[in-house]
């Protein structure tokens, strides 16, 4: 009998959303950091069950876009980034920020990690717009007659000037402003840029997975890049570089080059590779 809190291993999971098996030594803020969602979202999508008691070898199911935030919108953690300044930035409470956030450690926030932050408002445009008073009954002024009007002649069609074929967007240095083409799913784009999907969600927080739109522009990722570098350079590894002569090719250390790049094992250190370097 399955026990109460756990998930049945091949349980069906909404459209747009994947399962993923539980490995040793994963946790809820480990997960929700290396696909670039949410505590709170992995919460909602997998009802009733504890992720402290999971063992390995069960499923839950991964969020979409969707699923990310419930309510306001994804903002992801920078160098630098504390749980007071993003509270500072966003002008709300750590309480507030808090609320938005259950499960996340206020002290451990870690570069690339999503939390959910109140949607942007025009509350505080329209409170900056003067009111301009209507005037009474009677005291518009006149229209001016039709036949006093000029008439403005529109060009032929075909003088217009022509409309941009590629989608207005400006992505980071060594990225790709790309498309998704009809039929395209978010797989597809993994597979044609070659790159991770933690990568691909953090460079393109609006790309819904299971639900792509086509002519949605989007920012790829160099080839091979597992993770996304904010606040930090990137580097891809050339041939015969080691993990041992990039520590000494960007004078640091291999325990800081790992910790830049939690998602990489020693082993990835290799040609081809797309590190974070400080």
């Amino acid at each position: 009998m399955e026990q109460q809190g756990r998930r049945a291993i091949g349980r069906v999971c909404p459209r747009g959303a994947e399962s993923y098996t539980w490995q040793e030594g994963d946790t809820a803020e480990s997960i929700a950091h290396t696909y670039a969602t949410t505590v709170q979202a992995l919460q909602v999508i997998n009802p009733g069950v504890d992720f402290a008691t999971l063992t390995a070898g069960e499923e839950i199911c991964l969020p979409n876009f969707i699923y990310t935030c419930i309510s306001g919108q994804p903002y992801v953690v920078e160098a630098g980034d504390t749980f007071a300044s993003i509270a500072a930035r966003l002008d709300i409470t750590t309480f507030e920020l808090a609320e938005r956030n259950p499960g996340v450690s206020q002290n451990n926030l870690t570069v690339g990690q999503v939390l959910c932050v109140p949607a942007k408002s025009d509350d505080a445009d329209d409170a900056q717009t003067p009111a301009i008073p209507l005037p009474d009954d009677g005291e518009y002024p006149a229209l001016p007659d039709d036949s006093q009007t000029p008439v403005i002649p529109l060009p032929d069609a075909g003088e217009y000037p022509a409309l941009p074929d590629t989608p207005t967007r400006v992505c980071p240095s060594g990225y790709t402003l790309s498309a998704v083409q009809s039929g395209q799913s978010y797989a597809d784009l993994l597979v044609q840029h070659n790159v991770s999907y933690r990568a691909m969600r953090s460079a393109n927080p609006q790309l819904m997975p299971g639900y792509l739109i086509a002519g949605t522009a989007y920012c790829a990722p160099p080839s091979g890049t597992r993770q996304t570098c904010a606040g930090l350079r990137s580097y891809t590894i050339q041939p015969k570089e080691t993990l041992d002569t990039l520590a000494v090719r960007f004078r640091t250390t291999r325990g800081r080059l790992l910790s830049l790049n939690p998602t990489l094992l020693p082993s990835d250190f290799s040609s081809g590779t797309v590190i974070c370097i400080g």
